[in-house]
């Protein structure tokens, strides 16, 4: 899946802290680990943008 987005320097570190920081406790342990594992590939693509700008 492709996902452009437009932000700019302070937003896209703002997602990125969140990114890092969010720690998933839904009760519902698959879904915490999804969610776990999808922060995880935004926060490398967020890095990966950073680094290409």
């Amino acid at each position: 899946m492709h996902i452009q987005l437009d932000l700019n320097h302070n937003d896209r570190d703002a997602l990125l802290r969140h990114c890092r920081e969010f720690t998933p406790s839904s009760g519902d342990a698959r879904e915490d680990s999804r969610l776990a594992d999808a922060l995880e590939v935004l926060a490398a693509a967020l890095e990966e943008a950073a680094l290409a700008s």
